[in-house]
C-alpha cells in the first residue's frame, strides 16, 4: 500500500477529474471500482483517493484494485482524521473548483430484514452518527449513503435488541434533519439494480446530501420488468440471470458436505412445480429463506436473481430423469440418471432433466448435485 507522501505526489496531473472520492465502508471495492470508471466526454472524470475498511483481506483486495488511493486498515469509529484531511486540503489547493464526495456504505445487516427476528445489534446501528466527525473535518460537497431500504426505519430498540414498532423512522428522521443543519439538501431513492441492467434484482436505499446550489441527480432506469415501449418510454425487458450460469458446470459446492435439509428439499419440490411442471428445466433455490406468510417462492432464471447475499443460501437447481410415458404404475415411470435406465424399447422418451431432487408423484429422494 502507497504512502501518505506518495498518494500527494499522485494527486498531481489529474486537472481533468471534476468529483474526488472518500470511501468509506469500501470493502473489496464495488463502489470504488464503478467511480474509476466513469467517464464524461469519454474522459476520466472521478478518482477515489481515501478508503476504510477494518477488515484486513479487503483492503488488500482494494488496494490490488485501487493502487492510487490511502487505505486504512481501520474501523471508521476509531480512526484518526489528519491523514485524509491533509489529502483533502492539497486537492483544494491544486484544484480549487473540484468537489469532493464522503461515500458510505453503511453496515446494513442489523437494518435488514433478512435478520429476521434475531436480535438487532444497537452498536452497528448507530454507525451513521459517526459520520459527523468526518462532515466537520472534510466538508464535503456530497454525502452519499447507500443501504438497505430499512435503513429509513431506524429506530428505538427494546432490551431484548428488538425494534419498536411505534418509533419507527425517528432516528433516521433526527440524523437526516442533523446532516441538513450542515447546509445540504437532501433527496434519496430506493433504486432496484435489475431496472438498470444488472442480473439481480437487489433493492437499496440511496441518499444524495449535496451542499446549497448542487445539483442532486438520480439515474434514470434503462430496464424493467416485461419491459415497455411507448411515446414516451423504451425500457429493456430485465436481463433474465440464465445469461451468466453456466449449466455444463455442475462442479460440487464448496459451501457444503452434509446432505440437504428436509425444509431446503421442500423448496426444491416447490420449485419443481411452479417451474418444472411450466416447462422449464432449471430454477433457484434458496436455503433456510421464508416470506412472512411461512412459505417458499422459487425464483426462475428468466429474470434477475434475488440478492447473492455472503450467507451462502443461493444455488442452482437443474432437473434431469428419465420419464415413461408408457407402461408401468406411476411410482415407476421416473427414474433418476444415476440409475441404470431399464429395458430402452420403442415406447420409451426420456425427459431430461439435473437436480438432487426428483420426484415421483410427490415423493422426494436425493440424487446428483445441487
Amino acid at each position: 500500500m502507497k504512502s501518505l507522501k506518495e498518494i500527494l505526489k499522485s494527486l498531481e496531473g489529474l486537472s481533468d477529474i471534476e468529483l474526488f472520492v472518500i470511501d468509506l465502508f469500501c470493502g473489496a471495492g464495488g463502489l470504488s471500482e464503478g467511480v474509476e470508471e466513469a467517464r464524461l466526454n469519454g474522459k476520466r472524470c472521478v478518482k477515489v483517493v481515501c478508503c476504510v475498511n477494518h477488515d484486513k483481506n479487503a483492503i488488500l483486495s482494494h488496494d490490488a484494485n485501487i493502487p492510487d488511493a490511502l487505505h486504512f486498515i481501520e474501523d471508521i469509529r476509531t480512526l484518526e482524521l489528519s491523514p485524509i484531511n491533509i489529502i483533502v486540503e492539497r486537492i483544494r489547493q491544486l484544484y480549487p473548483d473540484v468537489m469532493v464526495m464522503l461515500h458510505a456504505s453503511l453496515e446494513c445487516t442489523n437494518f435488514s430484514k433478512a435478520k429476521g427476528d434475531q436480535p438487532h445489534d444497537a452498536d452497528s446501528r448507530t454507525l451513521a452518527e459517526h459520520l459527523f466527525r468526518y462532515i466537520d473535518v472534510i466538508d464535503p460537497d456530497y454525502i452519499q449513503i447507500e443501504n438497505v431500504e430499512e435503513f429509513m426505519s431506524w429506530g428505538d430498540m427494546d432490551k431484548n435488541g428488538k425494534p419498536i414498532s411505534m418509533d419507527k423512522g425517528r432516528l433516521y428522521q433526527k440524523w437526516v434533519r442533523n446532516v441538513k443543519k450542515y447546509g445540504y439538501n437532501f433527496e434519496h431513492r430506493i433504486l432496484n439494480a435489475a431496472d438498470y441492467g444488472a442480473y439481480t434484482t437487489r433493492k437499496r436505499f440511496f441518499g444524495i446530501f449535496a451542499q446549497k446550489g448542487l445539483p442532486i441527480v438520480f439515474p434514470e432506469p434503462t430496464h424493467c420488468k416485461g419491459g415497455r415501449q411507448d411515446m414516451f418510454t423504451k425500457l429493456e425487458k430485465w436481463k433474465p440471470v440464465k445469461e451468466v450460469l453456466d449449466f455444463s458446470d455442475e462442479s460440487t459446492s464448496i459451501f457444503r458436505e452434509k446432505p440437504l435439509a428436509e425444509k431446503t428439499l421442500e423448496r426444491i419440490y416447490a420449485g419443481l412445480i411452479k417451474f418444472v411442471a411450466g416447462g422449464k428445466d432449471a430454477f433457484l433455490i434458496k436455503y433456510n429463506s421464508m416470506n412472512k406468510a411461512g412459505k417458499y417462492q422459487a425464483s426462475g432464471i428468466d429474470e434477475p436473481c434475488p440478492v447473492v447475499s455472503t450467507q451462502n443460501r443461493l444455488g442452482v437447481a437443474q432437473v434431469c430423469f428419465l420419464s415413461k410415458q408408457f407402461s408401468g404404475h406411476l411410482e415407476s415411470k421416473n427414474v433418476s440418471v444415476e440409475e441404470p435406465a431399464g429395458v430402452i424399447t420403442y415406447g420409451l422418451k426420456p425427459l431430461g432433466c439435473s437436480l438432487d431432487c426428483v420426484t415421483r408423484t410427490g415423493k422426494r429422494f436425493t440424487r446428483g448435485i445441487l
